[in-house]
């Protein structure tokens, strides 16, 4: 469904990533690795449009997403919950997801995404009159979640999605992430939580410095020291730069 290959992208004159590789398959739930600073976020940016790549190239579905804007993107089923959550503040819960469905794709749908999302996160429907910017990080994040799939997405982009919650809430958003992947939507997750990312996941990939240093299922994952170095920034991270200085 989405293969990156010799992807380069980054900020001004900082190169962030350095010839990333890797693939998706429908109805697969993959996630991203590695610590603070690899590019995890970077990448989601391209995958979206809101930051461009400056080699490389990317194929959705067998087209050219690197050729698309953003809101074509979107319209042809790559959807975002964005790091930080990014919700409107002083819109209500409702008009925030509304605005998920803005594509004209998705507009037709939108009464029944809207159910669908009350039904994923009972609390967004209790709180569906209340204005965003009142509501607690969790529930900012089921809303910045039901927001994306709002937009009736095939593609799903989940940017660091327990960022910041209490446990509990931890897995209320993982048990919706399950929901999710079950009705067959492709879904690449970005995550700190290893053990959460893991428990989600079909398979993954370990960033450092850019580039991808490790891939397995997550089996393999579990057991890698890869993973526990990306975490903390350790020997994977160092060895990826030095063996590409």
């Amino acid at each position: 469904m989405l293969s990156v290959s010799g992807l380069h992208a980054g900020y001004g004159e900082s190169t962030v990533l350095h010839g990333l590789d890797f693939e998706l398959h429908r109805g697969e739930v993959i996630c991203l690795l590695g610590a603070n600073g690899a590019g995890k976020t970077t990448t989601m940016g391209v995958l979206s449009g809101l930051v461009a790549a400056s080699a490389g190239r990317i194929r959705y579905d067998g087209a050219d997403l690197l050729a698309m804007p953003s809101h074509e993107r979107v319209m042809a089923g790559v959807a975002l919950s964005p790091e930080g959550r990014k919700v409107f503040p002083n819109l209500t819960v409702e008009e925030n997801l509304v605005l998920g469905s803005f594509n004209v794709n998705a507009r037709a749908q939108r009464k029944r995404k809207l159910d669908e999302v009350y039904d994923l996160f009972p609390r967004l429907a209790e709180r569906r009159r209340q204005s965003s910017g009142l509501m607690s990080g969790g529930e900012q994040q089921m809303l910045a979640l039901g927001r994306a799939l709002m937009a009736n997405p095939r593609l799903l982009l989940l940017d660091e999605p327990s960022l910041g919650l209490a446990p509990k809430v931890v897995q209320t958003m993982f048990a919706a992430i399950r929901t999710i992947a079950a009705t067959d939507i492709t879904i690449l997750l970005v995550e700190q939580n290893t053990h959460a990312a893991l428990s989600v996941a079909t398979r993954g990939y370990v960033m450092a410095a850019g580039r991808i240093v490790h891939a397995g299922d997550t089996t393999e994952l579990r057991a890698s020291p890869e993973v526990r170095e990306a975490f903390i920034g350790g020997k994977s991270a160092r060895a990826a730069e030095a063996s590409h200085a």
